[in-house]
């Protein structure tokens, strides 16, 4: 096996199983590859009592996309769970033959193994709600990949590894220098000594100054250029220039109130029934009722939103502004270790279409927790928000195509945008 390195909060993870709030088993496309779909095969072969369930329950991928990784797939029952679920919550399979029978994506998840050259780096999933205390939690500066022993990974002969860069001579040059990007994208959102919204600026400011010249197909980089960027943005003449312009900053557009409203209401109409839509709905309706209106039915205009979350806004201390924004620096850097932008045309694509994502996380913790509440009990909401959006949003790659095309055609993915994304 590979050297693994692995982000400290995963070295102490284990599934919490029937003692979770709220189980992964359920609702989504759970693939099985082709090895454990025979060692399913041989098992019921061995125990005829399983072969109703089997048939009912488990079927092969018929599409012309089929591979060995998803040569199968777990037909979820009527309420949308796994069938292989027990009533408290825990796998029967796994229960009754141990991980050998599971296919490889229950016995990794919610682990992201990424593999660069000859090691593997092992992140989490924000779907799951462990691994998101166990992120939020954990100090911004132990984020961090650390050499690790291979038993924290479960036992199998091959790792089903999710993304994979192998770089030589002849690799384009999006994917040579895709290392040294990533961690300036690290290393930036780690500025400790400058403030939230200003770390967000210099990320999209040096995102947006790189994609001139590094980008998807480039065929030619200056290299220097590139260095030179890099260096500019821990420049401390720098720093102090783009944290006087942002606190100076006063957005008075409601744009970023009516980006985030129109992507949650285009969620609700793919997924009327998911967790997040109803929480979604439930902030909505509520502002709806400060604004005078029954509920958010009766609004007409979505900039009326923006005016009533600002006052909200407002009401928090700073203490509580603190513990936000850690959390969210916390789960960018999950997605920075985790997603890799050159499945995007520019890092500065992949950057936007990021402070999209954050500022609807940072709209909804805001829109549900109250400022009497204590640290523990925004802590709780923060977890639960971020693993629902994440089950909803970022691993819903088909929405995420969607909400692209749409930014797109709206000529929002320009730099001109970020600014009011970063502080609405």
């Amino acid at each position: 096996m590979s050297d693994i390195f692995s982000l400290p909060y995963m070295q102490q993870f284990h599934c919490l199983a029937d003692k979770c709030e709220d189980t992964c088993c359920q609702h989504w496309h759970v693939r099985i590859d082709r090895l454990h779909y025979q060692r399913m095969l041989d098992w019921v072969a061995d125990n005829p009592d399983e072969e109703p369930l089997f048939k009912r329950t488990v079927c092969l991928n018929e599409s012309e996309l089929a591979s060995d990784k998803s040569y199968a797939f777990i037909r979820m029952d009527e309420n949308g769970f796994c069938p292989y679920l027990n009533d408290r919550q825990q796998c029967s399979l796994h229960i009754k033959q141990g991980i050998d029978i599971l296919s490889d994506i229950c016995a990794f998840y919610p682990r992201i193994i990424l593999q660069k050259d000859k090691g593997m780096e092992l992140c989490g999933a924000l779907s799951c709600p462990e691994v998101v205390r166990l992120c939020l939690a954990e100090d911004i500066e132990n984020h961090v990949l650390l050499k690790s022993d291979s038993d924290i990974m479960p036992p199998r002969e091959e790792v089903p590894i999710h993304r994979s860069l192998v770089v030589d001579d002849s690799s384009p040059l999006y994917e040579k220098y895709f290392s040294n990007v990533q961690q300036t994208f690290i290393d930036i959102i780690k500025l400790t000594e400058c403030d939230y919204f200003t770390r967000l600026y210099i990320l999209a400011s040096y995102s947006h100054s790189i994609s001139t010249i590094y980008f998807k197909d480039c065929v030619s980089l200056d290299t220097d250029a590139l260095e030179n960027y890099r260096v500019h943005v821990f420049d401390n003449d720098y720093k102090n220039s783009v944290s006087h312009f942002i606190n100076q900053y006063e957005n008075d557009q409601p744009l970023a109130c009516i980006v985030i409203y129109s992507i949650l209401m285009l969620k609700k109409q793919q997924a009327p029934d998911e967790k997040l839509t109803h929480m979604v709905d439930g902030i909505f309706n509520q502002y709806a009722q400060q604004l005078g209106f029954n509920d958010n039915t009766e609004v007409e205009n979505a900039t009326d939103y923006s005016v009533a979350f600002k006052k909200r806004y407002q009401m928090f201390s700073n203490h509580v502004h603190h513990q936000v924004e850690d959390y969210l620096v916390k789960y960018l850097l999950n997605c920075f270790h985790r997603e890799w932008f050159i499945t995007m045309p520019s890092a500065f694509i992949y950057m936007q279409m990021l402070l999209v994502r954050v500022a609807m996380v940072r709209f909804i913790i805001y829109s549900r927790v109250t400022p009497e509440m204590s640290a523990e009990d925004i802590k709780q909401i923060s977890v639960e928000v971020i693993y629902q959006f994440a089950r909803a949003v970022d691993h819903n790659m088909p929405f995420l195509q969607v909400v692209y095309e749409a930014l797109s055609e709206q000529q929002m993915l320009h730099f001109d945008y970020s600014t009011p994304l970063i502080k609405f």
